[in-house]
């Protein structure tokens, strides 16, 4: 169902297109949802992403008549702190220039996010495998690297869901990066953690 608030129009090559930002039900994180005014085209973009680098900005294709249902990379990052019609319309040109046999990211629950990823130059002290319901715990993965640095992964409960940490010199109260994830994410945001951590052990 389309809300009515805060609805703007925009004209984008000679059709209209309906925007507005709505807050997610579940975890109140807000959208951009983006509708042709025949309904036969919906995207939807998560607010900020850009400034998670611990992911990479995408784009979710409810329905349109060029690309197939689900979840893309978007390869043209824009500053999204705030919403405006240049956002909408590079969401719309990202769509237009796609290449219609292109494959949706698959998503799907990963039985063990932390399977197959290489820690570098990291010791990894502890790692879980188990990530059934009952086994979560606030201690997931630790991997401690050279000059001070430590990735720490450990689940928080529902609401907050995992939490990823970079750690200098076992300072855990002012943590250098940290971010929540769900299981969804959790392995991409991992192995951007290590590449953020392999900048840094290089740039000091």
């Amino acid at each position: 169902m389309i809300s009515e608030k805060g609805k703007r129009k925009l004209i984008y090559k000679d059709q209209l297109f309906y925007w507005f930002v709505k807050l997610d039900e579940d975890y109140d994180i807000p959208y951009l949802h983006i509708i042709s005014d025949d309904k036969q085209l919906c995207l939807v973009y998560r607010v900020n992403q850009i400034s998670d680098e611990f992911i990479h900005p995408k784009i979710g294709v409810l329905k349109s008549d060029k690309m197939k249902k689900g979840l893309y990379c978007f390869f043209s990052p824009i500053a999204d702190e705030f919403i405006s019609t240049h956002n909408v319309r590079a969401i719309l040109n990202w769509h237009e220039q796609q290449d219609e046999n292109l494959d949706p990211i698959e998503v799907r629950v990963p039985t063990n996010p932390f399977e197959d990823i290489d820690f570098k130059d990291g010791y990894v002290t502890h790692i879980e495998t188990d990530f059934s319901r009952d086994s979560l715990r606030e201690d997931m993965l630790q991997v401690i690297y050279p000059k001070g640095y430590l990735l720490d992964v450990g689940w928080y409960g529902a609401s907050e869901g995992f939490i990823v940490s970079i750690i200098k010199d076992q300072d855990w109260e002012n943590p250098i990066r940290k971010t929540r994830k769900s299981i969804f994410n959790l392995n991409e945001a991992v192995v951007k953690s290590i590449e953020i951590i392999g900048k840094l052990m290089m740039d000091k």
